[in-house]
């Protein structure tokens, strides 16, 4: 009997692990598309379709994203400017910089308006006639890219078009004239592409928080004693008997050549055990081996 409970004991362990090990998100950073269209840059819909590409994301719940101004306070900090095409070379190195594993960037490669209208004047006593139509185009062309390999994982494109119209008559009458085409036409071509990355299952590491910017795969929050409180947990799948090398970074690496930030060096102060899974993003863990640590040092499996 009691074996019979071990085993089944073991079984929904293994069963809650998996579990938990699944519902581990990748973490992106959208960054702002490229306007590739000439003639509505007053739209700003670079950034639109930025914002609203973060929103579709998070809402399908398959990926944890840094939100747009937490993401521009950080690239200012780091010193860098994203935006539209970037090579997978940049990405690498920003995605390292921003704690991502993946950069999702992107082009708006059309936008376009078209008028359409008659007409009729009055005549014989008959009223005047003036029908008129608007029609909006938006295509937009998106990508994913690891920032561990550089590799472009996911790569889709989508289109879509709204139109309204008017109808006067002897001057009087009206119609739809909607001032947010740009929200109706654009927003269903962002759905469309974040359904797609939906579809991609593209590995993570499982550890991080959404708010983890820097660059690692986890941090110490704060050090009590002898336990140690971690930022990662049950969302990254984090289990009790996991082990983490802890290191302490130290100075910046610059390119003597161009001052570009190449990374740091770091420094292993030991070694920590996870004792209890606290929370969605949160643990504790024992000291395996080492001394002297302090919040902010990074853990790595």
């Amino acid at each position: 009997m009691k074996k019979n409970l071990a085993v089944a004991l073991g079984l929904l362990a293994a069963l809650a692990s998996s579990t938990v090990a699944a519902a581990a998100k990748p973490r992106v950073a959208v960054i702002e598309f490229k306007d590739k269209t000439s003639h509505y840059s007053w739209y700003r819909a670079g950034e639109a379709a930025q914002d609203m590409l973060v929103t579709e994301l998070v809402k399908s719940g398959k990926y944890r994203v840094i939100e747009r101004e937490q993401l521009a306070a950080i690239m200012q900090e780091k010193g860098l400017s994203l935006s539209g095409d970037v090579d997978p070379k940049t990405a690498v190195k920003a995605g390292k910089l921003l704690g991502v594993e993946y950069i999702i960037t992107g082009a708006l490669t059309e936008l376009g308006v078209a008028d359409r209208g008659a007409r009729v004047p009055g005549v014989f006593g008959m009223p005047s006639v003036r029908v008129g139509s608007q029609k909006m185009d938006a295509a937009m062309d998106a990508r994913m890219i690891s920032t561990t390999t550089g590799e472009i994982v996911w790569a889709d494109s989508a289109k879509e078009s709204t139109s309204d119209a008017q109808v006067f008559v002897a001057g009087a009458g009206g119609g739809v004239e909607d001032k947010r085409k740009l929200d109706r036409v654009l927003r269903p071509v962002v759905v469309k592409l974040a359904e797609s990355m939906g579809k991609v299952g593209a590995p993570t590491s499982g550890l991080g928080g959404a708010s983890d910017a820097s660059g690692i795969a986890g941090k110490i929050a704060k050090v009590e004693g002898s336990s140690v409180f971690l930022n990662v947990g049950a969302e990254a799948g984090v289990k009790e008997g996991d082990t983490f090398d802890v290191y302490r970074v130290g100075n910046v690496i610059k390119d003597p050549d161009t001052g570009e930030v190449l990374g740091s060096d770091e420094a292993k102060v030991g070694r920590v055990k996870i004792t209890k899974v606290m929370g969605a993003r949160l643990s504790t863990a024992s000291i395996v081996s080492g001394s002297g640590f302090k919040a902010g040092d990074m853990i790595k499996n």
